[in-house]
């Protein structure tokens, strides 16, 4: 439990007592629940829209949730954290009850117009009575007080530390997490308890932080959040100046883990009457390490390491790691692994992971060698004394197929790809928090007239082949040249990038590779398979050439959409954006095409003149970084040489060149004749390489080996339009642009 010296209490009820001292305000009263309150009519008809939305009230509240733990990064407010607390209506002495809890941001605007904490919120202990004034707010869907000013907050004296209302999963959410308005909005913000419920699945997020959800008896299912100190990692870095700690401490639980009592204040991100829309319904938030009474548990997994990270041909992979059951003993530990890609998890090779000597927790087991190129997947499962079952990567309870890790067996260790290529459907890096070096020729620079930021990808181009780089030492580089880049592999906000520790050239350069994308194809799009273009130089283009047009002009926060069609929906179009460079947005400067001359100056000052962007222009490809944030992929171009015949006068640029030649001893040496084909198409390369023929979209069409030094590869029977050939031989890869005409 958090708790607070007299002294610190002492001070704080004092600032609060000036403050009210000196506060105008001379709003009459209402009730934090006559605030929450909604009809039950309302509620059946999908409205939980507070009566006093946009309102300012003056109300009377307890507080819940202490004043310093509250975790919210912000680059908007000074200081980067958004503060935050919840109260309780003061009816009957602050006990739970229907429509008495309510949320308050812990901010204001000044007289600048800049965001500012309120002064003293940390200092909020829970019981303290407060009076708050503010505006009636809401946010995905979940009402909310927002301070007016710097005297919003009065601490006016102090009532028994408020106790959770007992409820079940089932008063707030369904099943499929879809959040129940008649029974469940009542209790929004409200602080709650839980009993017997089971943890199913484990969610990282954002490189440093854990979600998971629970359901009850009846597989009702509320996703449990890290809104608080309480529930971050030890990775996570406290963004509250005022927090008692400096890093988190919370240990996740493992899929099977169950509560006998879990606490938490609710809030809403609501989804009843946007069934599928991916919002999360209502969630729980623990604010205190008390919160969660865990009353058996199957076996902890921590501390896995694989060695190598990257193996040869030659080498063996040995898999180390510590198992505990804090409430038994381990039973057994095994180690499935496949070198097929077409067997199931359930099919694997089993192993059996030992007791290494002389310890009481750490287990191995050795994988052997593999042959070049090939894509090793494996898992743990561990049992304990009571039949309770866990695994490494996670799998959530009742999957019928465990979660797998995986590495490629490369000649000279990872490749971009490597980091980028993922089975996890939240598109994360199986190399997270690793360190890794690679090369990779230069997409995107900080040089002027480009993007403003360095990405890589591999020689070859094709899917999962790009990356961000971020940190120190990366502005001396220019496109076209091949760097040699250390760093961590992190995601930033879903986006995989290296946090760089050291980069230099290697006095190679190469044209980069392009892959083609048709922005107007909706199986293009559809679940997250855009994923592999992530980082990535793509070029949007129509395969059967058709122009492309601005099918949306502002789709809101600098976004734009290309299409081979006028007003095309969301599945057959791709965003673009431009002229945004902030703390959330990545975009070039140099690009003149925007959505509002605004971002002439809004978020970072443009370098050419703005062109607000309209449904008259055409143009026959867009070129530019894949980039991944707010839930979308959108295109990022360079500069304005990225919009390919376009049929408006832009700028023209002057990108800086690199003094290294055009040349690349290492690449793959292939020609492919005639190009453009119509029949056929000879491939010139080493013997025994392998080839690959994928339509614009990256789905294979022909694959074959070398048999000789040269192949011929028949097309009299594909459909005319851009085509990618891939080449590998011995770990070196190459990718040539194929156009198949009549």
């Amino acid at each position: 439990m958090i708790n607070s010296s007299p002294m610190k209490r002492f001070l704080t009820l004092c600032v609060g007592l000036l403050s009210f001292a000196s506060f105008g305000q001379t709003l009459p009263y209402t009730s934090i629940t006559s605030i929450q309150y909604v009809s039950a009519s309302d509620l059946a008809a999908c409205n939980d829209t507070s009566a006093y939305l946009g309102d300012t009230v003056m109300t009377y509240g307890i507080v819940v949730t202490p004043g310093d733990v509250s975790e919210v990064a912000s680059g908007s407010v000074q200081g980067g954290h958004r503060p935050f607390f919840f109260l309780v209506d003061t009816v009957a002495q602050g006990a739970a009850g229907s429509f008495r809890g309510m949320e308050c941001m812990g901010v204001y605007t000044n007289t600048q117009g800049q965001l500012l904490p309120l002064p003293n919120v940390e200092y909020l202990l829970p019981g303290d009575l407060v009076k708050f004034t503010g505006r009636v707010g809401a946010y995905n869907n979940g009402t909310q007080l927002e301070a007016i000013d710097g005297n919003s907050l009065q601490v006016i004296g102090s009532r028994p530390v408020p106790t959770p209302a007992q409820i079940t999963v089932g008063d707030l959410n369904d099943p499929l997490r879809v959040n129940i308005l008649t029974t469940g909005e009542q209790w929004e913000n409200a602080f709650v308890e839980f009993n017997n419920v089971t943890v199913t699945e484990v969610i990282p997020f954002s490189g440093n932080r854990i979600s998971f959800n629970v359901v009850d008896g009846n597989g009702n299912k509320i996703n449990v959040s890290d809104r608080f100190l309480a529930q971050k990692l030890s990775s996570w870095q406290t963004v509250n100046p005022y927090s008692p700690q400096t890093t988190g401490s919370f240990v996740p639980p493992v899929p099977g883990t169950f509560y006998s009592s879990l606490k938490g204040v609710v809030r809403h991100d609501g989804n009843g009457c946007l069934v599928g829309s991916g919002s999360r319904g209502y969630e729980l938030n623990p604010f205190d390490s008390t919160h969660y009474v865990v009353a058996y548990a199957p076996p902890y997994i921590a501390n896995f390491e694989r060695d190598p990270m990257v193996p040869t041909p030659n080498q063996s992979v040995d898999l180390v790691c510590n198992i505990t059951d804090f409430d038994g003993t381990v039973d057994s530990v095994f180690v499935y692994y496949s070198a097929d890609t077409s067997l199931l998890p359930t099919q694997f090779t089993q192993l059996t992971m030992n007791l290494a000597a002389g310890t009481t927790d750490e287990y191995e087991a050795t994988l052997p060698n593999q042959p070049l190129g090939t894509l090793v997947r494996y898992y743990i499962q561990a049992w304990d004394n009571e039949g309770n079952v866990s695994y490494y990567p996670t799998t959530p309870v009742g999957q019928a197929q465990p979660n797998v890790d995986y590495y490629t067996v490369r000649a000279n260790g990872a490749i971009i790809q490597d980091l980028q290529f993922t089975l996890a459907s939240n598109g994360t890096s199986p190399y997270i928090g690793q360190n890794v070096t690679v090369k990779g020729i230069v997409t995107a620079s900080t040089k002027q007239h480009d993007l403003g930021f360095l990405y890589i990808q591999d020689a070859g181009g094709g899917p999962w082949s790009g990356i961000w780089c971020v940190g120190s030492g990366i502005t001396q580089f220019f496109r076209e040249e091949e760097v040699l880049v250390s760093g961590t592999v992190e995601e930033f906000y879903g986006m995989t990038r290296l946090n760089v520790s050291s980069i230099s050239k290697t006095g190679n350069r190469m044209m980069p590779v392009a892959s083609m994308v048709n922005p107007s194809d909706s199986a293009e799009k559809w679940g997250y398979a855009w994923e592999k273009w992530e980082g990535c130089l793509i070029r949007l283009e129509d395969p059967a050439q058709q122009p492309l047009v601005i099918s949306q002009t502002n789709l809101g926060f600098g976004d734009y959409a290309v299409s081979n069609q006028p007003n095309a929906g969301y599945w057959n179009r791709a965003l673009v954006l431009a002229g945004r460079q902030s703390a959330t947005s990545f975009s070039s400067l140099y690009v003149q095409l925007v959505t509002n001359l605004a971002y002439d100056t809004l978020d970072g000052s443009m370098e050419v003149s703005p062109i607000v962007v309209s449904d008259t222009m055409s143009m026959t490809a867009v070129e530019g970084i894949c980039f991944y944030g707010f839930s979308n992929y959108r295109v990022l171009p360079r500069n304005n040489d990225d919009f390919i015949g376009i049929n408006v006068a832009l700028d023209s640029t002057d990108l800086p060149q690199s003094t290294v030649g055009m040349s690349h001893p290492d690449a793959l040496v292939v020609r492919a004749y005639p190009n453009p084909a119509a029949h056929f198409i000879q491939l010139d390369a080493p013997q025994g390489s392998s080839y690959r023929l994928t339509d614009a979209l990256g789905r294979p069409i022909v694959s074959g080996q070398v048999q000789s030094v040269s192949e011929r590869i028949e097309t009299g029977g594909l459909a005319r339009g851009s085509y990618l050939l891939l080449v590998e031989h011995e770990g070196l890869r190459q990718v040539l642009r194929i156009t198949l005409a009549n």
